[in-house]
């Protein structure tokens, strides 16, 4: 069971629906946004303890929500998501901050084990 809040920004709906039934599933309370400006709006209203970030997205692309939420709120652990991972894009999300990194197709209990690592 996991539990705390957490924010997911996905330009996707599918993995956005998917997500949040999955965390909700698991005891999480769980917001979802489509963009930067969904997940900024969200960040302002509401108290986070971790957001799941996809990378690619437009306009802004996720590296701009992860550098958002570094500058601030810095206390939000971030797992950065990808559809085409590369041993420099991990490098550089966890150079930039991120606590995680996990590629599309997510396998959930890899998610989930990332998550309870990073959440009280």
């Amino acid at each position: 069971m996991l539990s705390g809040q957490v924010l997911v920004v996905d330009d996707e709906e599918f993995f956005l629906k998917l997500m949040f039934h999955i965390l909700r599933k698991d005891g999480c309370l769980v917001r979802t946004a489509q963009n930067r400006e969904e997940a900024l709006n969200w960040l302002r209203k509401e108290t986070f303890d971790l957001a799941i970030v996809d990378i690619r997205m437009a306009p802004k692309d996720g590296f701009n929500v992860l550098e958002d939420i570094k500058k601030d709120y810095p206390r939000i652990k971030v797992i950065m998501t990808t559809g085409f991972p590369s041993p420099e894009t991990r490098t550089f999300c966890l150079q930039s901050g991120a606590a995680g990194y996990i590629a599309k197709p997510i396998e959930i209990d890899e998610l989930k084990g990332i998550i309870q690592s990073l959440l009280p």
